[in-house]
């Protein structure tokens, strides 16, 4: 099988199962042995974080005695401390996300452009919801932080997508083949890039759940006691 058909699929059916939980929530329950609404069930995750493809499960803590609130990525989950609980968790996911993509693109952009034996002056990683991506005829890159949250090999396309134009500034014939040369399967990535744009582009629906208050016991009935003995 394709490299595109394991790594985009896996990710495709991971964001359709998200969107069945929000639309049909009543069909999916907590794990057996949890009470939906329980302080187990909440401890479990705060939302999930779409980032290179997977949705990491991730947890919001509250640590009024934290230094400043954070994000980080801890044994495969994203863990978000907050110092009160008006923090917005989201934000904090969304900015977790742009660093990374910080991070991760300007590497990947220089190693394809090697590739294609093009240059380029300057990248700007923004937060743009009009385009993926663009190119100048200075030869300056755009990307939007949030295709951090692709899979790599949508990743990889977007930016030979985008380089491309550094040999051919238009998108004739002559631009699609250089692109079809170091992305054979372009036409499927696009495919990808429709049908998960609504996932993309949205913002990481975690929030901070306090946890749910221990059940009260009742008290216990005081044990009955003898009566004291007869006067001989």
């Amino acid at each position: 099988m394709a490299e595109i058909d394991i790594e985009t699929t896996i990710s495709d059916v991971k964001l359709f199962i998200e969107k069945l939980k929000s639309d049909l929530p009543e069909v999916f329950t907590a794990p057996a042995g949890v009470q939906e609404g329980s302080a187990a069930a909440q401890a479990a995750s705060n939302g999930k974080t779409l980032y290179i493809g997977d949705l990491l499960e991730t947890d919001v803590i509250l640590n009024p005695a934290a230094q400043n609130s954070s994000a980080a990525l801890e044994n495969g989950r994203l863990i978000i401390t907050i110092k009160d609980e008006t923090a917005d968790a989201s934000a904090l996911a969304e900015g977790w996300l742009r660093a990374q993509a910080g991070e991760i693109l300007p590497p990947k952009i220089q190693e394809w452009a090697q590739k294609l034996n093009v240059q380029y002056n300057n990248i700007t990683i923004k937060d743009q919801k009009t385009m993926w991506a663009s190119c100048s005829q200075k030869n300056n890159l755009n990307f939007s932080y949030r295709i951090i949250k692709m899979p790599g090999i949508i990743i990889d396309y977007l930016i030979v997508h985008e380089l491309s134009h550094l040999i051919h500034f238009n998108h004739g014939a002559e631009y699609w083949a250089t692109v079809a040369q170091y992305c054979p399967a372009y036409k499927e990535h696009r495919k990808w890039l429709n049908n998960n744009k609504y996932a993309v582009m949205a913002d990481s629906a975690v929030k901070y759940s306090p946890p749910a208050a221990a059940p009260q016991t009742e008290a216990a009935a005081p044990a009955p006691q003898e009566p004291p003995p007869e006067n001989a």
